[in-house]
C-alpha cells in the first residue's frame, strides 16, 4: 500500500565474534620464574595489548579452576536467597558502596540507563582502629554481610587473597611495560582498597530494545580489573574501528583490562577501552570482577609523556578521567560512584 510506513522491530545491538588478533592472550608463566629476560619480553607483549587493545587474557595466573570454580558457586548462593535477605545489606545503607546492588538501579546521573543486573560487592575488611574508617571518609567503612549466609565472608576472602597477589604482580608488570621504576604504581596503593564483586546478569532476548543492557557502555573507573566470566559470555568491547566486538570465555584464563587511571598514569598510551554486557545466552551470567583500586588520598596524573598524543583512545565518556589536571583518586571515586549508584554520597570539592 502506497504511503504505508513499515516499522522496524525492536533488538539488541549486535557484535562481531572475537579474531583471534583482537584480544591476545598472555601467558604470565614467566611472571612467576625470576628470569629477569622472560620477563620484560612479557612487559613487551603487555604493553603492546594495553597499547593496542586495552584488554588482554591471561593464562597461568596462579589461580586453580578449584578456586574460580569456588568463588562461581558463591556467587550462584548468594544470589540465589531471598531478595529480603539480599536487601539488608543493601548498599543504599550506606555511603562506601559495599553490600548488595539490586537489580535496575543507578545514582544522581539522570543521562544514564539502568543496568540489568545485581552484585555484592566488598573491600577487603578494615581495622576497628583505622583512622579513615574513624571519620566515616567515603569508600571506607564496614562490610554489611548478610546474616542469611555467614560463610559469605571466609568464602569471599579465600578468593580475594589469592586474586589481589595476581593484582600486584600484574602492577609491577606494568610499571616495567612503561619503563617506570619498580615501585613506582605500587606507591599509590598503600592501603587496600582494592574490590571483589559477584555479579548476576539476567539473560536478555533478541528483540529487546536495547536500552538496558547488562552493563551500559562504560570505562573502568579503577587502575586495572581483573575479570573471571562463566561459559555464557556476553563481555564485548569497542575497538579502534569503533566495533564491538564479542570477548567470550577461554578455558583457564581470565580477563584483564587497563582502567582510567591506569590511563591516566600513562598519558594515554595504554587504553581505556569502551566495554559493555549484553547476556544473549538465554541462561543467567555470572561474573567476578576484581578491581585494582589506588589509596583514596593518592593523587593521580601522568607519569611519563605520551610520544603520540593523537593516539588516545576517546575521553569524553561519563567514566573518563582527566590527564591536564591532577586529581586526588577518592574524590573522583566518590563523585563517580553517586552518579551510577544509589544512595551514595559525593565529597565536596
Amino acid at each position: 500500500m502506497a504511503g504505508l510506513l513499515i516499522q522496524e522491530m525492536p533488538m539488541l545491538p549486535t557484535a562481531r565474534k572475537l579474531a583471534f588478533n583482537d584480544v591476545p592472550i598472555v601467558d604470565l608463566a614467566p611472571a612467576w620464574s625470576g628470569d629477569a629476560a622472560a620477563c620484560r619480553k612479557l612487559a613487551d607483549e603487555i604493553a603492546d595489548a594495553c597499547g593496542r587493545v586495552g584488554f588482554f587474557y591471561v593464562k597461568n595466573h596462579g589461580l586453580s579452576d578449584a578456586d574460580i570454580a569456588a568463588i562461581f558457586q558463591t556467587s550462584a548462593d548468594f544470589h540465589n536467597l531471598p531478595l529480603d535477605a539480599k536487601m539488608e545489606v543493601s548498599i543504599t545503607k550506606n555511603n562506601h558502596a559495599q553490600g548488595y546492588l539490586h537489580g535496575m538501579t543507578k545514582g544522581n546521573e539522570t543521562s544514564l540507563s539502568e543496568n540489568l543486573q545485581e552484585a555484592f560487592q566488598i573491600k577487603r575488611p578494615l581495622a576497628d582502629d583505622d583512622p579513615d574508617l574513624l571519620a566515616g571518609k567515603p569508600l571506607h567503612g564496614k562490610i554489611p554481610w548478610p546474616s542469611a549466609m555467614p560463610d559469605l565472608k571466609p568464602r569471599m576472602m579465600a578468593y580475594y587473597d589469592k586474586v589481589n597477589v595476581l593484582g600486584y604482580e600484574l602492577l609491577a608488570l606494568f610499571e616495567l611495560a612503561l619503563g617506570l621504576r619498580a615501585g613506582e604504581l605500587r606507591q599509590f596503593f598503600k592501603k587496600d582498597m582494592n574490590s571483589l564483586r559477584l555479579l548476576h546478569y539476567p539473560p536478555q532476548k533478541p528483540d529487546e530494545d536495547g536500552v538496558h543492557l547488562g552493563a551500559r557502555a562504560h570505562t573502568d573507573t579503577n587502575a586495572f580489573t581483573i575479570l573471571a566470566q562463566d561459559g555464557n559470555g556476553g563481555l564485548e568491547v569497542r575497538n579502534l574501528d569503533n566495533e564491538w566486538v564479542a570477548v567470550p570465555p577461554i578455558d583457564g584464563t581470565l580477563v584483564v583490562n587497563v582502567g582510567e587511571v591506569l590511563k591516566v598514569w600513562s598519558d594515554g598510551i595504554f587504553s581505556s577501552t569502551l566495554h559493555r554486557v549484553i547476556n544473549r545466552s538465554g541462561r543467567r551470567r555470572y561474573s567476578i570482577p576484581f578491581f585494582m583500586y589506588p589509596s583514596y588520598d593518592a593523587l593521580i596524573k601522568p607519569l611519563l609523556k605520551n610520544p603520540d598524543p593523537a593516539n588516545v583512545a576517546p575521553e569524553n565518556l561519563h567514566t573518563s578521567m582527566p590527564r591536564d589536571t591532577p586529581f586526588v583518586y577518592g574524590e573522583f571515586k566518590s563523585r563517580h560512584t553517586a552518579k551510577i549508584m544509589p544512595g551514595q554520597e559525593k565529597v565536596p570539592t
